[in-house]
């Protein structure tokens, strides 16, 4: 109804603006005269105010701007899913029917639903949410070029919400980006399928990193780029047209966008990707303790001068947190050399690790700093598995 309507008042307005205009009656001859510079009527078109030459830098960046656009949406497919349900209804049946074998049938219902995928190997793999394919008959994907592809799933990992499909190559690919590397503030453009309107794109800043999101087991990017109902799965590019995050998920209390978004960390989807890949399944890092934040006056019993760290509650015997030396009560301040402001921060640079690598903790212990090395382990019933063919 929609397309239909805005037809016919296009239709419309046309027709009403080849009789008089938006400014009075003119006709096709005047318009033509106008624009040639004849009659009086040019002074009806007012001048742009600006050339582009006299602002280069802008008209520059809105060049590259599109130039980046063009050579990212190639790369970005429409996902749409279908599952068939089987309707439970009450039903009765007469004893002749029961004599004559009779049989009602449950009628099926189809859920339908959309979602963004980005293609990032020229082979056909492609990243995703879980949430956008969990537990569907059929996925399909568009591809720009107006190809319509069933794709398999090759695996999942849902606790960090990341899908990995597989369609035939060759296929133009996008970059995975250093999430590690994105700055708060730093432009991004989101792009995808939201309410099924393919190719969109919006643009917005990093707004923060290492958001805590409940039901999300790994830590965010936060931004302020458009992100819809159907955006879920889609890229959030750097500048570069790098992946920096796949879009996942949005702040609401009314299903509609109200300026918060947050993208699954590109370095966090590598990794699952890659476990699937290789593995069949999806392996996450642990240091076998448990840790939790600290208020300003933990802070100050533990001889800190600020609430940053993760504070060391349980060390499990015989982790490899346990035979480095680690001890309950020890806070950890640092990680590889970079500040820990939180527990959360911890573990999202734990997930960047590869089970079996050597990381450098800083702890205070009574006031002391230590440097103690640690191996990353493997957390037992890690989440993640290939899907069964």
């Amino acid at each position: 109804m929609l397309g239909v309507a805005c037809g016919v008042l296009l239709a419309t307005g046309l027709a009403q603006w080849g009789e008089r205009g938006p400014w009075g009656p003119w006709s096709r001859g005047e318009a033509h005269s106008a624009k040639a510079g004849g009659g009086g009527d040019a002074a009806r078109w007012p001048a742009p105010k600006l050339d582009s030459d006299q602002l280069p830098s802008l008209a520059a960046l809105e060049e590259d701007y599109t130039r980046l656009v063009q050579s990212v949406v190639p790369s970005v497919v429409s996902i749409t899913t279908q599952k068939r349900i089987r309707q439970q209804v009450p039903y009765q049946l007469s004893l002749l029917q029961l004599l004559l074998g009779g049989r009602l049938e449950q009628p099926e219902q189809v859920e339908r639903g959309l979602g963004s995928g980005v293609i990032v190997t020229k082979d056909g793999h492609i990243l995703t949410n879980h949430h956008v394919v969990a537990d569907m008959d059929q996925i399909l994907v568009k591809l720009t070029d107006g190809r319509t592809e069933p794709a398999d799933l090759v695996g999942v990992d849902p606790q960090a919400d990341i899908a990995v499909l597989k369609i035939k190559g060759p296929v133009e690919a996008l970059v995975l980006g250093d999430s590690d590397k994105v700055r708060v503030g730093q432009p991004v453009f989101a792009v995808g399928n939201p309410f099924g309107l393919e190719e969109t794109v919006s643009q917005g800043i990093i707004s923060a990193k290492g958001r805590a999101v409940p039901d999300s087991g790994v830590s965010l990017l936060q931004t302020d780029a458009a992100v819809n109902q159907g955006n879920s799965g889609g890229p959030l590019l750097n500048v570069r047209g790098e992946v920096i995050g796949i879009n996942s998920a949005i702040y609401s209390k009314s299903g509609a966008w109200l300026g918060i978004s947050f993208a699954i960390p590109s370095n966090v989807a590598r990794l699952s990707m890659e476990s699937i890949l290789r593995t069949g399944k999806v392996q996450r890092q642990t240091l076998g303790i448990s840790t939790t934040g600290l208020t300003p006056s933990l802070a100050a019993q533990y001889g800190l001068r600020a609430p940053v760290g993760a504070l060391v509650i349980h060390v499990a015997e015989g982790s490899t947190g346990k035979k480095a030396g680690l001890q309950k009560d020890d806070v950890i301040v640092g990680f590889n050399g970079q500040l820990l402001a939180s527990p959360s921060a911890l573990q999202q640079a734990l997930e960047g690790k590869s089970v079996g690598t050597r990381v450098q903790l800083n702890v205070i212990r009574d006031g002391v700093e230590y440097a103690i090395q640690v191996e990353v382990a493997a957390l037992s019933g890690g989440a993640g598995n290939r899907a069964e063919r």
